[in-house]
């Protein structure tokens, strides 16, 4: 646990520091467990999201990086990707086969 606290630390920095670069997503650690974290995405532009603003919960495994966190819009949206009744974002690409050890919290929102 002690090492994906460590890792968590260190992205949340990256963030941190990245936040000039990106207005458009804020992502945001809950002061008193670093396994949470929210964000919130501006709908891009040209889109049917356009002027939209999404949040999101992620719930961060003890097991992080080894295992992917979980992605739940607190906004309801309709996308092919996000389960329509409890808008799970689904993470296809991130099972178990797919999910590597290098992604993180900047290769989710992207």
């Amino acid at each position: 646990m002690q090492a994906s606290r460590a890792r968590l630390f260190k992205e949340y920095k990256e963030v941190q520091r990245e936040k000039v670069v990106d207005p458009d997503i804020q992502l945001v650690c809950d002061d008193s467990n670093i396994f949470k974290w929210t964000a919130l995405i501006k709908g891009p532009s040209e889109t049917p999201y356009e002027g939209g603003v999404f949040q999101l919960a992620f719930a961060v495994p003890e097991q992080y990086p080894l295992q992917p966190p979980q992605v739940r819009f607190l906004t309801k949206i309709f996308h092919p990707n996000v389960h329509f009744k409890v808008y799970v974002f689904l993470l296809r690409m991130f099972t178990f086969y797919c999910w590597f050890l290098d992604f993180g919290y900047e290769m989710l929102l992207n």
